[in-house]
Formats: C-alpha cells, sequence, structure tokens
C-alpha cells in the first residue's frame, strides 16, 4: 500500500471533532435501535420458529467474523467516510430486504448483508474519531469521550426502541423502514460531518484476503493458548455468550405472550434492561480497584447471573418475578463487561492486541453461534424454561475459569517450628 496523501482541510478543533463524532455515533444509534426487542417478534410473526430465530442471529455473527479482515482493509482504501457511507447503505438494503421478506432464506440473506454492512460501518466511525482527535492535537486519554460514546449510544438505542415498538403496534414490519430510513439520514451526516481524512491510494490485494483470515486465525490461537490469562478470559467469555445469547431473542417473545398488552411494552422492557446494564457498569466504575479481586468478583457476577437466568426461566409463567430475575441478571452482566474487558486488555501489549482480540472474538464467535442455534432447539423442542434453565447451568462453567486467574496465594516460607 502507498502512503497517505494529506488532505487539503483545515484541521478542525478538538471540540468540533467531538461534536462531529458524538453526533454521527446518536445518528447511527437511532437507526440501529428502532428493531431492539421488535426483531424476534417480526421473525416469529413470519412464521420462523424459535431455532430458526436464533440460526438468522448466528448468521449475522459469523458474516461479523469473516468479513472483519476484508472490509477492514477495503475501509484502509476507500477511507473512513466511504467506508461509513458504504456500510449503512449495505443496512438500508438489508432493512428494506427484511421488510419485504416472507421467507427464511431470505432472512439469512438479508442478515448477510446487514452483517456486512455492519463490519464496514461501525469500525469507521471510531477510527475516523480517533484519527481526527489526533490530528486536532487532543493528547489525553480517550476513555472518557469512549464512555460519553457508550452513554450517547445506548440514549439513541433507548429512544428508538421505544418508538419502534410503538410502531410495532401498527404494523410489525414498519420498524424495518424507520430503520432503513434512520441509516440513510446517518449516511448523509456521515458525509457532511466526517471530513478532513487524509485521502488514500492504497490497493486492496483480493488474493491475499483469505490468507490474513487464516493467519489472523492461527496466529490468535497460538498466541491465545500460550497466555494463560486471556485464555481463560476468552472461554469465558465464549461460555457466557453461547449460554447468554439464545435469552436475548427469546425474552421478548416471553414478555410479548405474557403481559399481552402489544408490543410496545417490549421497548419499555428493553429500557429498563439496558438502565440495569448502565447500573451496573457504573457500579464496577465506583468500586475500588483491587487486582486480586477481580476473579472472585467476576466468578460470583456469573453465578448470581446465571441463578437469576435459571430462575426466570422456571417463574416464566410469572412475568413480573421472571423480569424481576432477569433485572438482577443485566446487573450483574452490566458489571461484568468492563471488568473482564479492563482486565483482558492489561494483559495484551499494544503490538499484540490484534491478535489476541481475534483470539478472543473467534471463540466467542463459536461460542455465540453453537448457543443460539443449541438454545432454539432447546426452546423448540422442551420449552422455554427448560432452555433458560440450561442456560444457566451452562453458563456456570465460566465461574471457574475467572476463579483459577485469582492470585496465588503466598506461601510461608518456614513454619514456627523451622524458625526456632
Amino acid at each position: 500500500m502507498t502512503p497517505e496523501r494529506q488532505s487539503a482541510a483545515p484541521a478542525m478543533s478538538v471540540s468540533e471533532v467531538m461534536r462531529r463524532y458524538y453526533a454521527v455515533q446518536l445518528a447511527y444509534s437511532l437507526a440501529g435501535g428502532f428493531l431492539f426487542g421488535v426483531y424476534p417478534i417480526f421473525l416469529h410473526s413470519r412464521g420462523l420458529d424459535q431455532f430458526q430465530i436464533n440460526s438468522v442471529l448466528a448468521t449475522y455473527f459469523v458474516v461479523l467474523f469473516v468479513t472483519d479482515v476484508p472490509t477492514g482493509a477495503f475501509a484502509d482504501a476507500l477511507g473512513r467516510r466511504r467506508s461509513f457511507v458504504l456500510g449503512t447503505g449495505l443496512r438500508v438494503a438489508a432493512f428494506v430486504t427484511y421488510f419485504f421478506a416472507h421467507r427464511y432464506f431470505v432472512f439469512l440473506i438479508a442478515e448477510t448483508i446487514d452483517g456486512v454492512g455492519t463490519t464496514f460501518a461501525n469500525g469507521a466511525v471510531d477510527a475516523w474519531g480517533v484519527d481526527a482527535l489526533d490530528r486536532a492535537g487532543y493528547l489525553g486519554p480517550k476513555d472518557r469521550i469512549f464512555s460519553r460514546i457508550t452513554q450517547l449510544m445506548n440514549a439513541g438505542f433507548m429512544i428508538s426502541a421505544i418508538a419502534g415498538a410503538y410502531i410495532a403496534d401498527i404494523n410489525i414490519a414498519w420498524p424495518w423502514l424507520c430503520g432503513a430510513a434512520g441509516y440513510f439520514i446517518a449516511a448523509f451526516i456521515g458525509i457532511a460531518m466526517m471530513t478532513g481524512e487524509s485521502e488514500r491510494e492504497a490497493r486492496v490485494e483480493f488474493a491475499a484476503l483469505p490468507r490474513q483470515i487464516v493467519a489472523r486465525i492461527t496466529a490468535g490461537f497460538g498466541e491465545g493458548f500460550s497466555n494463560r490469562a486471556v485464555m481463560g478470559l476468552s472461554l469465558a467469555g465464549a461460555i457466557t455468550l453461547a449460554a447468554w445469547a439464545p435469552y436475548w431473542l427469546e425474552w421478548p417473545l416471553l414478555f410479548h405472550r405474557s403481559y399481552g398488552v402489544g408490543v410496545w411494552i417490549i421497548g419499555w422492557i428493553y429500557c429498563l434492561l439496558t438502565l440495569a446494564r448502565i447500573a451496573g457498569a457504573e457500579a464496577v466504575s465506583r468500586m475500588r480497584a483491587d487486582e486480586g479481586a477481580r476473579a472472585v468478583r467476576l466468578a460470583a457476577l456469573v453465578i448470581v447471573a446465571s441463578a437469576c437466568l435459571a430462575a426466570a426461566g422456571t417463574l416464566s409463567s410469572r412475568p413480573n418475578l421472571a423480569l424481576a430475575f432477569l433485572f438482577v441478571m443485566n446487573l450483574c452482566t452490566g458489571a461484568i463487561q468492563p471488568l473482564a474487558q479492563s482486565w483482558f486488555n492489561e494483559q495484551v501489549s499494544a503490538g499484540r492486541r490484534a491478535t489476541m482480540l481475534s483470539f478472543s472474538s473467534t471463540l466467542g464467535t463459536m461460542g455465540g453461534s453453537m448457543g443460539l442455534l443449541f438454545g432454539g432447539y432447546v426452546a423448540d423442542t422442551a420449552g422455554l424454561a427448560t432452555a433458560w434453565q440450561m442456560a444457566g447451568a451452562i453458563s456456570l462453567a465460566a465461574a471457574p475459569c475467572y476463579w483459577m486467574l485469582r492470585p496465588k496465594a503466598p506461601r510461608a516460607v518456614a513454619t514456627a517450628d523451622a524458625v526456632r
């Protein structure tokens, strides 16, 4: 690849970059949130059973993993803004395809298109924001900026999730058109806001892409298995993703059937569970930093979350109690993510981070995909209560992964008798 040419556009100030960064992320989040909660209800209304619904999301997981390297190469060649516009355009096409789809294989095609669009768009915004902040002379740590981005994204998701749920009460397919319109608008906001980027003259070497994917997986597994902490954290993440991913697509159907008051209530339940995760993450940020206690805290959180999911399944015929247990579960999962993520990042040097993240994402993709298929099969054959009870039991296996990473207690050098 040839070097970048510097654009002649004047440099932006840090405050201007941050305003633009926030605006693009908020627009993108608002577009995506229309389907949160409504998604499995829509697929069920189009005749899909739980296994088929779960397999559609499993397809999305696999596509995200497989296309990560190719779309990254294209993004480097196209530039951040063009990559974002291409990604949003693909997501518009996917959402419109969903609106008209009535057959299982068409949903798989739409999900594949959406997965490719996601890989183009998601990373492009963050990459543009980080590059623009560096060009503007921002020198401080970016943790607070990313924290604010997360808050904006959650706010956008909750606003559009409630709107999408009320719109779905009128027509269950209309949220797809709202999401498509949102991504169309987000593309124009990206065109207007994501300026000042260096011009690129990079070429994409198509023949090298398969080798790059294989090399990424091979290098990731080679280094991942040799690092005890990375292995334990990645394995725990894969187990919990396998166990809990099916529940994401099952709780909206449960409460929609149980309450029977319309789809609108699903939007409010989504907001409640999202607020629980935000509260869990906030509680972790206020805890006293103690490296020695992280393993115990994570193991305890996994145990509580697993018990709550199993209890929610047992009490699925009593929706208020089931919702209370899911609220506590989401408090725990909200606390688990930042704890595990920060611990993982501390184990990896900057030069090896991409390889280690590849290892973790490979295990997560495998776990999530297999868990979705297995969970959907159990839900169809044995019922939702059994599926959640089994998921709770499976996720308990992540607790020993965290527990084994706790610091070793120092051994006594000598006994009192030996001293004498």
